[in-house]
């Protein structure tokens, strides 16, 4: 019997994965030690839906 093959994903796959997940959790720490940062963005002001006429 021949060994199985692992089901691998590609590099790439991998490197973006673990970017996303990097950029998650700075994210975080620097929204935990320097909220300062981002108290000034805008986050859009909600307004009622008006129907039209």
């Amino acid at each position: 019997m021949e060994p199985q093959k692992k089901n691998k994903p590609h590099i790439t796959v991998v490197i973006l994965f673990s970017l996303i997940v990097l950029m998650v959790i700075v994210y975080f720490i620097l929204v935990t030690f320097f909220p300062g940062v981002f108290s000034g963005m805008n986050t859009g002001d909600l307004q009622p839906v008006k129907p039209d006429n």
